[in-house]
């Protein structure tokens, strides 16, 4: 499928290797923030997360940056076809390398989370996919220093990761805040939306999400969470 329809925009997604999906419903629609001015979405792909937020934040300015120089042009044919008032960029670059003259409000990711060393067929796929480019412990500390004071920083990984990151935070430049853990379904933990800020908490807050029920179905959490961005009714 080609072009994926939301409620309020649609994505071409046809020269990007990873298609919408749900991990990019489930963080784009949980995440939270104040009034941001300055979005940035790293490994934006078809530039789906960077139109969820968006919607969410109208007065935000949003970037999208990839590697990917196809899923750029992608992207930003996305933007310039979505009806929002924001100012969006699509940036082909190494988010290593990115030295931006703005410091962000948010940051939100949905990265690449395979560490192994077996490529996909697709090189573009495989790029897309593994960690080869940028691990994520990369990607949180290079994030600090390009967030703004009360910035945060949003990822979806899987759940086996959180641990190991938790058990290296003293090597991470930002500090764990919150952990949602979510459940394809119930009992089946499957991801983690993690966020970091600059600022030490006490402790980081834990809760649960669940995305559909024993018998396969969306849970009225997941629907009421959603709702504003599915094309149709669940």
């Amino acid at each position: 499928m080609s072009l994926f329809k939301f409620k309020h925009f649609n994505v071409n997604q046809l020269h990007v290797p990873q298609k919408v999906g749900t991990d990019a419903m489930v963080l784009g629609a949980l995440v939270r923030g104040n009034f941001p001015n300055e979005i940035l979405d790293v490994g934006t792909g078809c530039g789906v997360i960077a139109l969820m937020l968006a919607q969410k934040f109208p007065h935000g300015k949003v970037t999208g940056i990839d590697i990917d120089k196809q899923a750029v042009v992608q992207a930003q044919e996305n933007f310039d076809a979505a009806n929002f008032p924001n100012h969006f960029d699509a940036l082909h670059k190494n988010y290593l390398a990115y030295r931006p003259s703005v410091q962000f409000d948010l940051i939100v990711s949905n990265p690449p989370y395979f560490n192994s060393k077996m490529p996909s067929a697709d090189q573009q796929r495989s790029l897309a996919r593994h960690e080869d480019s940028m691990s994520v412990q990369e990607l949180i500390n290079h994030s600090a220093n390009l967030l703004s004071q009360e910035g945060e920083l949003w990822l979806i990984v899987p759940a086996e990761r959180t641990e190991s990151l938790i058990l290296n935070h003293l090597q991470l430049n930002l500090h764990f805040t919150q952990r949602i853990k979510i459940f394809g379904k119930p009992n089946r933990h499957v991801r983690d939306v993690l966020t970091f800020s600059k600022k030490k908490i006490k402790a980081m807050s834990e809760s649960t999400f669940t995305i559909r029920d024993e018998e396969g179905k969306y849970t009225e959490t997941y629907k009421n969470v959603t709702k504003e961005f599915h094309y149709n009714t669940l």
